[in-house]
């Protein structure tokens, strides 16, 4: 697929959506705003940008999933990890939020900031674990729409 930037990523994600029958229903400026400022933090361009065109999956768990079982929170699901998992012992949990889970949340995909628009997407598999998968919400999204293995390792 070879992805160049997040705009490319998000409308290849809405075709790839729409070849499914999921809803596409973008986040209004407004919402995402107000995520950042309930949350106490801001989201990195490509997350805004990728609201901005699709706010994850309209139906919320345990509804609408996709044909493999990812499910894309809409931005007023995303969720600190901090909040998902109490006592967490995972490194930088106050800076990762939860914006995905596998299979009615066998396990999460998750954001760590780092700064401004630095992050990593990472595969949580329990309240402790991080797995780095990518720096790059475009390249995530080209991972999950070829349905690589990357997804699944979380060992």
């Amino acid at each position: 697929m070879g992805v160049e930037n997040i705009t490319q990523a998000v409308q290849i994600l809405i075709e790839f959506w729409k070849k499914q029958r999921l809803k596409i229903v973008p986040a209004k400026l407004d919402e995402i705003e107000s995520f950042q400022k309930q949350k106490g933090y801001k989201l990195p361009s490509d997350f805004e940008e990728f609201y901005s065109h699709v706010n994850g999956m309209e139906a919320f768990y345990p509804n609408d999933i996709d044909e493999n079982g990812f499910l894309f929170y809409p931005i007023e699901a995303v969720t600190p990890v901090v909040k998902e998992f109490k006592n967490s012992e995972m490194k930088n949990v106050g800076k990762i939020f939860i914006f995905c889970d596998y299979m009615h949340r066998s396990w999460w995909y998750g954001c760590e900031v780092i700064d401004g628009d630095n992050y990593i997407i990472g595969i949580i598999s329990d309240r402790d674990s991080f797995k780095p998968i990518t720096h790059s919400l475009s390249e995530f999204i080209e991972l999950y729409i070829n349905d690589s293995p990357k997804l699944y390792n979380y060992n």
